[in-house]
């Protein structure tokens, strides 16, 4: 009998400021470094809206409003299904809070763009976000009206 496959389900949040995107370094000892967007896991109970604004509020001390996912990644190498909204910071200023719970989180910058590290995860969002306009030009999902 085959494997039974449980993912986690994540919640990242793409955020542009000037051309350039905010980014966190993940840095765990067993594996090499790697560049995403904040987020992480969605908690029981917990709509995939709320996990985003959650997370950047520990991870990075940010406040957001997101208008929309722009990429769903099933990944089942990483064991992961992660939904990437485009947001927008209302308060807060971006850097890895000591609250945030993830031990690995070695810092927070903005990166312009264009020159995403080849190191930045998901590599198929490196790509729609390098093309020109950006996270502007991507089209959203209304995932608010997804809830039952």
């Amino acid at each position: 009998m085959p494997a039974v496959r449980k993912p986690r389900l994540k919640a990242r949040v793409a955020i542009e400021r000037e051309g350039r995107i905010l980014c966190v370094l993940h840095a765990k000892p067993d594996q090499e470094p790697f560049w995403c967007l904040p987020g992480g896991n969605v908690d029981d109970g917990e709509t995939l809206i709320d996990a985003a604004v959650r997370e950047l509020r520990e991870e990075v001390g940010v406040a957001v409003v997101t208008d929309g996912a722009i990429l769903i990644i099933d990944g089942p190498s990483a064991g992961a299904v992660e939904v990437i909204f485009r947001g927008t910071i209302t308060a807060g200023k971006a850097e890895i809070s000591a609250d945030s719970g993830d031990a690995y989180l070695a810092e927070a910058i903005w990166i312009a763009a264009d020159t995403l590290p080849a190191t930045f995860r998901p590599a198929a969002l490196r790509e729609l976000l390098e093309r020109p306009g950006g996270l502007r030009q991507l089209p959203t999902i209304d995932v608010a009206a997804w809830a039952g």
